[in-house]
């Protein structure tokens, strides 16, 4: 299916872009588990187990794309056919088809059983929290959804403070870039910003702010492409953990529409 925008030619010639369906729930949430892994301060309220973290993403992101609100894009290595990076844009009410067609009718009869393998299905019930990075995805979650073997007080907390700060800034009516992930052997290859820029031209045209939340990594990626930080969040990692030292910050970021001429 065609894309709502043109692919920049800033992408390089060996990757491709398309949407991304459920077809690529395995692919994807490797890349979600690699990309995030490294940063502790930021995966703080994670199980110790990978593969109940990975069962919830993948939980996760099925759930996430039978959303109608929800927008999934990913670059490919047309070589190897690996999964390079993937964005996940949350799409305000009003303007579903200014950002393209939802595509996930094939998602809503898909038997999920069929793609979550038994050594998953124990973790299922357990999964569908946002994870967090650059971006972090503002979204609260039910009260006990949370992965196998976390612990709990924490992971209400993280989200909690999401979730203010997502009501604060009125983030429902921004585009939301809520989730972002490159696969770390594809770093600096360009991917996550190709797939950014199609969608704030399309943000500017329509007159839409942009809404994230980045990591102190993330902050000066996002501060190049015209997001300011309005806000921000601070983890005491010691207190909260026990283990982890120091304070962990979380930059509230909204890019103001550009004129378009």
């Amino acid at each position: 299916m065609a894309l709502p925008f043109s692919v920049p030619s800033s992408l390089p010639r060996a990757f491709s872009m398309s949407h991304s369906t459920v077809a690529d729930v395995d692919a994807v949430t490797e890349v979600y588990y690699d990309a995030f892994r490294t940063d502790p301060g930021n995966t703080f309220w994670w199980p110790p187990e990978k593969d109940a973290m990975v069962a919830w993403m993948k939980h996760r992101v099925l759930r996430k794309m039978g959303d109608r609100s929800v927008r999934h894009f990913k670059v490919t290595d047309t070589q190897s056919g690996d999964l390079v990076a993937f964005t996940r844009w949350d799409i305000p009410e009003g303007y579903a088809t200014a950002f393209g067609r939802w595509i996930g009718d094939d998602a809503a009869t898909v038997d999920v059983s069929r793609i979550i393998t038994e050594s998953d299905s124990a973790q299922q019930g357990r999964g569908n929290l946002p994870i967090t990075n650059a971006p972090v995805e503002a979204v609260m979650p039910p009260t006990a959804d949370y992965p196998q073997g976390a612990r709990p007080e924490l992971c209400q907390g993280f989200f909690d403070a999401l979730n203010h700060m997502s009501e604060k800034q009125n983030a429902k009516s921004m585009l939301g870039l809520s989730l972002l992930c490159t696969s770390p052997k594809y770093h600096r290859r360009g991917a996550a910003k190709a797939l950014m820029l199609p969608m704030l031209a399309l943000a500017d045209t329509h007159g839409l702010k942009v809404y994230l939340e980045a990591t102190p990594n993330g902050k000066p990626v996002y501060e190049k492409l015209g997001f300011q930080e309005v806000d921000w969040l601070a983890f005491d990692l010691k207190k909260l953990t026990g283990r982890l030292e120091g304070m962990y910050r979380l930059s509230i970021m909204v890019r103001e529409p550009k004129s378009v001429r």
